[in-house]
């Protein structure tokens, strides 16, 4: 299948070249538009699948695949498929003889590859092979592996988040987490703490394979007392909200976790004894007083019992025996608990 379209000749074409034109007339016209694909000549390639759309849908992932990853998504937005296919197509009219008599003629008499690409009309190949448009698992897997790709190669995670976006404005729903979590990653990437002297080397493909837990230690990695507050607040209680609030609505008492942790121990309480066993005894302050401040207001920590147990188990897990001011400080802050029993029966548990 060859194009004589000529606007479109006069599009790839700027300087006209009788050698280019006759490579690309007995090109299969895939493989043209891959290489216009790879040339990022983005207003060919439209063209392109516009008055080709029955010989280029079987292709038209991988096509859009070569597009060189640091080209911006808005400028091929449009070629982008979404959860539908299009609604129509500028085909021209079939001539008279492009009929399907005509397409099982040529299936049985023209047996030569090159003289089968040269008289394949588009509306022969419309005829023979219809129209083709990706399942939804097959539309959610190329975007996932293209923002993976644009980003293991050209390291542009706007871009990534970009691609998703125009994903989800397009219908495919399905990708909503998986934008969400390259959202997270973004937010760790480029805002940087000003007193913050941390260093990673983390990609999509790095992050995708940590469990929901390694990615909210991830976020607090590096954190001093002075700005573990703020990097909970911007980043990691959201997180951990998020991912509870959706193991709690789908029924799912484990989280994304090595280790199978059960759901009525969040985050952050694991986070803190952690933190304790590496004596780290001032960030469990500052993360504890503020839990404690208003529970009403806040999501450190579910109840005011799960505070005081988490942070008694804090300081039962530190090894240091010249901590106590910071200890003393620590169960200063704890709320009362009232009841029968009340903060011994927590303590003697």
């Amino acid at each position: 299948m060859v194009s004589t379209d000529s606007k479109f000749i006069d599009t790839v074409f700027c300087r006209f070249s009788v050698q280019e034109y006759g490579k690309f007339r007995i090109m299969p016209i895939n493989e043209a538009a891959i290489s216009l694909a790879e040339s990022g000549k983005i207003g060919a390639l439209n063209l392109l699948f516009k008055r080709h759309p029955y010989s280029l849908s079987p292709f038209m992932l991988e096509i859009l695949a070569a597009i060189p990853e640091t080209v911006p998504v808005p400028m091929y937005g449009q070629l982008l498929p979404g959860r539908s296919p299009p609604s129509g197509f500028a085909v021209r009219q079939d001539d008279w003889v492009e009929c399907e008599k005509m397409v099982h003629f040529i299936n049985a008499s023209v047996k030569n590859r090159d003289i089968l690409i040269k008289v394949k009309t588009e509306p022969l190949v419309k005829h023979l092979l219809g129209f083709r448009w990706p399942t939804i698992d097959e539309l959610s897997s190329w975007y996932t592996n293209r923002a993976r790709a644009m980003d293991y190669f050209s390291g542009q995670l706007d871009n990534c988040l970009s691609l998703l976006e125009f994903a989800l404005r397009k219908g495919l729903s399905e990708l909503q987490q998986f934008h969400q979590d390259v959202l997270y990653l973004s937010q760790i990437i480029y805002t940087n703490d000003d007193d913050s002297e941390m260093s990673f080397n983390m990609n999509l493909a790095m992050w995708g394979e940590l469990s929901d837990y390694e990615k909210f230690k991830f976020m607090l990695k590096g954190v001093k007392k002075e700005n573990v507050t703020e990097r909970l607040h911007n980043r990691a209680i959201p997180f951990m909200c998020e991912k509870f609030r959706k193991a709690s609505l789908t029924g799912d008492v484990t989280l994304s976790d090595n280790t199978n942790q059960n759901i009525d121990e969040s985050f952050l309480v694991r986070w803190l004894k952690e933190t304790s066993g590496e004596n780290k005894l001032d960030i469990c302050l500052v993360v504890i007083e503020e839990g404690c401040r208003n529970f009403q207001s806040n999501d450190y920590f579910k109840s005011e019992v799960e505070a005081v147990d988490c942070a008694l188990q804090c300081i039962y897990l530190s090894t240091v025996t010249d901590r106590w001011s910071i200890m003393a400080a620590i169960l200063s802050k704890l709320p009362q608990l009232h009841g029968e029993f009340g903060f011994m029966s927590i303590l003697i548990s």
